[in-house]
């Protein structure tokens, strides 16, 4: 191969430095796929980080769902901030940063011009002046139509993820040295506030008078939500989880409200049932329901959120019920994998880790699948690369309960681990049970809200 592509002006360009990839379903693979590739093919992740940054030099602003070298619009929010921030985070922009960031800023805080094909972050003027996307909007007039999806027609899930990639965006501009875009864009990464609604205890969307939309059901919530309802999105906060426990009532109310998600009652008796009768209705039937749903990416860390609840073990419980949705047979895979996302979550999910925030690099921590696993890191300069031993003897669907976690003989407390503690590798050793321990339930064991606490 020469390096040469079709770019999205339609003149061919040659690649400098990287090989040129395309088709990036974006909004599903900057959770979690991105991070798995980076992990154990981080010169393939930069390749394909370096091809997404070539489609805004080369067609004057960056993609949502790019397939070949024409953008489709599909789906919505902004995946594109998270996907390259994630990228930065791991050094994988490295002699691209600046021209990375320029247009991911604009991107962030402007719209494509009229004779553009991207529809971009189509709210993003409503958003920056109400602090949400406001609901009633109307195609051709409010907003930009270009064809494929609008935020506009889904104004609720695109506040969500707006600000969860404007929290990712801060650290890049901290990152970076652009200390008053940081303030902004961490200050924008507080916005999905604007749309909980405590007298239901929901994100509910709003129109421009900041009204909340009446009548209005949470389950099929007005399709508001990109494939999804109010229920589904609203663990949508990896920047600021302990924040979303603080909205929730705290740690106890947030766990009973894990609990009726999951049915978790449910799933201590009859976990493979309860994951396919409570949780899927059908494979791409993503309204009509207040529960899990696993065939999508909105709530893929949801299971997690109980480590900000303080009740790591029952992540353990629901994401091996998750795991009875991968077989062997002709629909053993939870809906649509999604360009690598699904199969993603179960390798990182069986390893005990998840990403839970892009750019955040820390991973997750809970209970391994097998009894020991290996995992070859890529190497990436020196950065990155090694062997990762992860164990757990005697690891099974009953007996699944961490009991304590070591890394290289050091006991680790808390439910999280800096990438940087794995990232050339270690032994990453567990001790299990069959009953719940006080493993993680202390606080300050959860893992970090990087909109609010950590990174400056």
């Amino acid at each position: 191969m020469d390096g040469r592509y079709t770019g999205f002006d339609g003149a061919t360009h040659t690649a400098s430095g990287y090989t040129p990839y395309q088709n990036f379903s974006l909004w599903d693979t900057y959770r979690p796929q991105n991070q798995l590739l980076e992990m154990v093919e981080p010169g393939v992740a930069r390749d394909v980080a370096l091809s997404v940054v070539a489609i805004g030099r080369d067609g004057g602003w960056l993609p949502r769902w790019a397939l070949a070298n024409s953008e489709t619009n599909i789906m919505t929010g902004d995946p594109v901030t998270p996907f390259l921030v994630e990228a930065w985070s791991k050094g994988l922009l490295a002699g691209h940063e600046d021209e990375a960031y320029a247009l991911l800023k604009k991107n962030a805080t402007s719209t494509p011009p009229a004779d553009s094909p991207y529809n971009g972050r189509s709210g993003v003027d409503y958003y920056r002046e109400l602090g949400y996307v406001p609901s009633g909007l109307k195609l051709g007039t409010d907003c930009a139509d270009k064809g494929g999806d609008n935020d506009c027609v889904h104004p609720a899930s695109a506040t969500l993820e707006y600000s969860a990639a404007d929290a990712a965006l801060a650290l890049m501009a901290r990152g970076l040295g652009h200390r008053a875009d940081a303030r902004m864009f961490a200050e924008r990464g507080q916005t999905y506030r604007t749309l909980w609604d405590a007298s239901i205890g929901q994100f509910r969307p709003r129109t421009a008078d900041g009204a909340w939309v009446t009548p209005y059901d949470p389950v099929e919530a007005g399709r508001q939500f990109h494939e999804g309802g109010a229920y589904q999105y609203q663990w949508l906060v990896p920047q600021d989880p302990a924040g979303l426990v603080g909205l929730m009532g705290g740690r106890s109310a947030t766990e009973k409200r894990l609990d009726d998600f999951f049915a978790y009652g449910k799933l201590l008796t009859d976990p493979a049932g309860t994951a396919r009768k409570d949780w899927i209705s059908a494979p791409y039937d993503y309204y009509g329901k207040p529960t899990y749903n696993p065939n999508n990416e909105p709530d893929l860390h949801a299971p997690y959120m109980y480590l900000w609840a303080g009740a790591p073990a029952k992540a353990a419980t629901v994401v091996r019920a998750a795991m009875t949705l991968f077989t062997t047979g002709p629909d053993g895979m939870t809906g649509n994998d999604d360009l690598g996302t699904m199969s993603a979550w179960y390798v990182f999910s069986s390893l005990g880790l998840y990403p839970t925030m892009s750019g955040g690099d820390f991973l997750a921590l809970s209970s391994p699948q097998f009894s020991s696993a290996v995992v070859r890191i890529g190497h990436y300069g020196t950065r990155q690369g090694g062997t990762l031993t992860v164990t757990a003897p005697g690891a099974s669907d009953a007996n699944r309960y961490v009991r304590s976690v070591s890394l290289n003989g050091r006991n680790v407390a808390r439910t999280w681990l800096d990438w940087d503690q794995v990232a050339h590798g270690g032994k990453l050793a567990h001790r299990l049970s069959t009953e719940p321990s006080s493993w993680g339930t202390g606080r300050g064991a959860e893992p970090p809200s990087v909109g609010a606490t950590r990174k400056g």
